[in-house]
């Protein structure tokens, strides 16, 4: 990557990880690089609702299955799954941005609500990685 910067073919250069891959965050972090935070509601898992037709074996909506827990919790605080959702990947140490990824205003409106409402509370971090999302 270096060198491709030092020939001019690239500017920045940049990787995707999958899940929380919080070595390579630790990493860039520990090397003054920036982290952008992805899929803060896995492409509608960690929403009220998919918002699109896809066959019942399809990734996504088994990871929208495994979700039920986190949306009863939502239910049980009184907030919008999504809303959380973007506060919680606002809220991970080392995440310096999230790219939202909406589909429209509603949704825009949802993403400015989370980052109007701060930090999700460390209680509430907590709670939601009890839930084990992240091994599944």
């Amino acid at each position: 990557m270096e060198e491709l910067k030092a020939q001019g073919k690239i500017g920045h250069g940049g990787i995707t990880g999958t899940g929380v891959p919080r070595a390579i965050i630790d990493a860039a972090v520990s090397n003054c690089i920036g982290v952008m935070g992805i899929r803060a509601v896995q492409a509608g898992a960690l929403t009220n609702a998919i918002d699109r037709t896809l066959a019942p074996n399809h990734a996504e909506v088994r990871d929208f299955e495994r979700a039920a827990s986190y949306r009863a919790l939502c239910r049980e605080i009184g907030q919008e799954p999504v809303v959380i959702a973007h506060r919680y990947a606002l809220s991970m140490a080392g995440v310096d941005t999230v790219i939202l990824g909406v589909k429209n205003r509603a949704e825009l409106e949802q993403c400015l609500d989370a980052e109007a409402a701060g930090p999700v509370e460390p209680a509430l971090m907590t709670r939601i990685d009890g839930l084990g999302l992240r091994d599944a």
